[in-house]
C-alpha cells in the first residue's frame, strides 16, 4: 500500500493484498496505519464495478463523494483520460478543501 501527498490531500495508491492472505486484517491494519487522524483527508480513486474495494473502504469509514465531487476531484488530484473518469469512483477518509476560487472545473492538477 503507497501513498501521496498533493496538494492538500493525500491519495492512497497501489493497495493491494495477495489474494491468498486476504481477509485476514492485513489490508485493514495497513490503512489504519496510513489514515491518521487530524491530517488531511485521504482519498482513494477506484474502479466503479469493483464492489469489494468500495466495501473494503466503507467499512474502514471512508464515504463515497458524490458523481460531481468525484468528476472534480479525479481532474483535481490524478492525471488520468475522460474514460477512467467515467468509470471510476473517490471515496474520501473525511471532509475535502473546497475547489480553488476561480479555477476552472477542468483544469488537470497533479
Amino acid at each position: 500500500m503507497g501513498i501521496q501527498p498533493v496538494r492538500d490531500v493525500t491519495l492512497i495508491r497501489h493497495a493491494y493484498v495477495a489474494p491468498g492472505t486476504q481477509r485476514r486484517g492485513i489490508g485493514g491494519a495497513l490503512l489504519g496505519h496510513l489514515v491518521r487522524p487530524g491530517e488531511r483527508p485521504m482519498l482513494v480513486g477506484t474502479w466503479a464495478d469493483a464492489d469489494w474495494a468500495i466495501s473494503f473502504y466503507r467499512r474502514h469509514g471512508f464515504e463515497l463523494v458524490s458523481p460531481e465531487e468525484k468528476t472534480r476531484l479525479l481532474m483535481t488530484y490524478w492525471t488520468i483520460p475522460e474514460r477512467q473518469i467515467e468509470t471510476s469512483v473517490v471515496l474520501a477518509s473525511r471532509a475535502l478543501p473546497p475547489p480553488p476560487s476561480g479555477a476552472p472545473q477542468s483544469a488537470r492538477r497533479t
